[in-house]
């Protein structure tokens, strides 16, 4: 199943979840990891409690560029085919990912506005070997999804890399949809593909 495919399962609340994980900066204050979780999830709430408009959109395009280390989630996903990678291959799937996700949340989210039916309860936090994982759930317009970020400690601070919702994991996504295109049609396939999706998504 390919990325937007699955991404588009999500839904509203799946889409808005996945959103919020995109404002959490990749350079995190020295926090506990539910502490760093908590602080951005209220944040995202914040702005898409906002009424929809062009400024509220650039904030949250802005935000997903600044947002989540991918170059870790690629790491993770992508293998020893990311460490093949020359700087300037990863910067540019990088780019184009960034894009894809932004394309995404945009069509997505710019029209909705969360209201008081909004809720999130976190449910756990555990720390272990330098990762950590943070539950919760979310609820929005009576139904609710379960969420669990997935954490990494880098320089003494707690970053996001990952989230699953509904057993739909990014990394695993990744992972799933794009090496089989490395292994079986090479990275330039892959990037090309890519970059059709971009454009396709950028016109909607």
């Amino acid at each position: 199943m390919g990325l937007s495919h699955r991404i588009g399962r999500l839904g509203l609340v799946g889409g808005m979840i996945l959103a919020g994980l995109l404002l959490i900066s990749s350079i995190a204050v020295a926090a506990s990891p539910d502490q760093v979780v908590t602080e951005r999830t209220d944040l995202i709430a914040g702005i898409m409690e906002e009424p929809v408009g062009p400024e509220r959109t650039e904030r949250l395009t802005q935000s997903i560029n600044e947002s989540i280390d991918f170059a870790h989630l690629a790491s993770r996903a992508l293998g020893s085919h990311w460490r093949e990678r020359t700087e300037e291959e990863r910067e540019e799937f990088l780019t184009l990912l960034q894009r894809l996700l932004q394309a995404n949340y945009e069509n997505r989210l710019a029209d909705h506005q969360l209201d008081a039916t909004y809720k999130v309860e976190y449910t756990a936090a555990r720390q272990r070997a330098g990762q950590a994982f943070v539950g919760a759930e979310i609820t929005y317009k009576d139904r609710t999804e379960p969420v669990l970020y997935r954490l990494y400690r880098r320089d003494g601070q707690w970053h996001i890399y990952d989230l699953v919702i509904d057993d739909i994991s990014l990394e695993e996504t990744y992972r799933e949809g794009y090496v089989p295109i490395i292994e079986e049609d090479g990275w330039e396939e892959l990037i090309s593909l890519m970059r059709e999706r971009v454009e396709d998504l950028e016109k909607e």
